[in-house]
């Protein structure tokens, strides 16, 4: 069997596959570029059924020239413009729009290995697992001396994640599924994510999938670069990034975990307090600059928490306990 730029490496598949590669971009012209340069070079099959879903998610910049422009001599690009802000709408379009039987998710700013494809589907198929997700590692230039584990975490680095009952979380630049698992999980919740509240619409999905019974496989060969913008390593962002993480935590507290924070306005209060305190005492780096203190993350996260966590214990649960699909969908 021939692919093009044939490697040793790459794992034995059975020939007629049907892939679908969903890649969803917002406003990053020139970094979805630098993705699909990556993806010409990841090796494909010539005998597989291979297509690229690129979903605009009502991008303002030259995102719909790059997508049309881009063409594969072994891949079909198929673009699709969605108007519904949110990197789940935008999921839960490639997966309507996704005609393969194993389907693969990477992002705008992520740049796969050339064997990328074949190691998540050679996992895939054998049949021992139902959803894959590898390495989304930063690329090197930008990693810093200053980066703890939370700070890592927070960029999706998968090195520093931590298993979660023994299992890793699917992470969105690097995962693929078996199209069988949406016959129980079947979208995205598109109140989480880029877009809405900001965050963990992949690890939700992920922890529905393994709530549904199905099995999640972590492959250390399955590598991508993540080449986020430089500009998400300043104090701004990162508090921004808390913020997010907190109103994403209290989402799912109340209506997927079923679980409640005791008297959230007081331990706003109480965290405001300190945290304004320790600002005085341990004055933080400008607001421009790279880094931001682990204390001063978390104090806002938490103070986030708190305040969005009122809010959603006013609205009916989305989801039965630890349930599989949205109510509202």
């Amino acid at each position: 069997m021939e692919d093009r730029n044939q490697s040793p490496e790459r794992p034995c598949l059975p020939s007629d596959l049907a892939v679908s590669i969903i890649l969803c971009t917002y406003n990053r012209a020139a970094s979805l570029r630098r993705t699909l340069e990556a993806l010409e070079k990841v090796k494909i099959p010539t005998d597989w059924k291979a297509e690229i879903i690129l979903v605009d998610n009502a991008s303002t910049d030259n995102t719909a020239m790059v997508a049309r422009n881009a063409a594969f001599p072994n891949i079909e690009v198929r673009y699709f413009y969605e108007p519904k802000r949110g990197l789940s709408s935008a999921r839960n379009a490639g997966l309507a729009h996704a005609r393969g039987d194993f389907i693969l998710f990477t992002d705008d700013d992520a740049l796969p290995a050339e064997d990328w494809v074949a190691q998540m589907v050679s996992a895939l198929v054998t049949g021992e697992c139902d959803a894959v997700t590898g390495p989304f590692t930063p690329a090197r230039h930008l990693m810093r001396p200053w980066l703890t584990p939370m700070h890592k975490g927070w960029l999706a680095d998968s090195d520093a994640a931590t298993p979660r009952d023994g299992v890793r979380e699917l992470i969105g630049g690097n995962m693929g599924i078996r199209r069988s698992v949406l016959e129980r999980v079947r979208a995205f919740d598109p109140e989480l994510g880029r877009g809405a509240l900001g965050f963990a619409d992949d690890t939700l999905f992920g922890w529905q999938l393994c709530r549904a019974g199905y099995r999640i496989a972590y492959l250390p060969a399955a590598r991508v670069i993540h080449q986020f913008d430089v500009s998400r390593l300043l104090r701004t962002q990162w508090l921004s990034d808390a913020r997010q993480r907190g109103r994403t935590g209290a989402y799912l507290c109340h209506h997927w975990e079923h679980a409640d924070v005791r008297f959230p306005r007081l331990t706003w209060l109480r965290y405001f307090v300190t945290l304004h305190l320790r600002r005085v005492l341990q004055r933080p780096p400008p607001p421009q600059s790279e880094g931001c203190p682990l204390w001063e993350m978390s104090y806002v996260l938490n103070m986030e928490m708190c305040r969005h966590f009122s809010l959603e214990r006013e609205r009916p649960r989305n989801y039965s306990p630890r349930g599989l699909t949205k109510r509202s969908l």
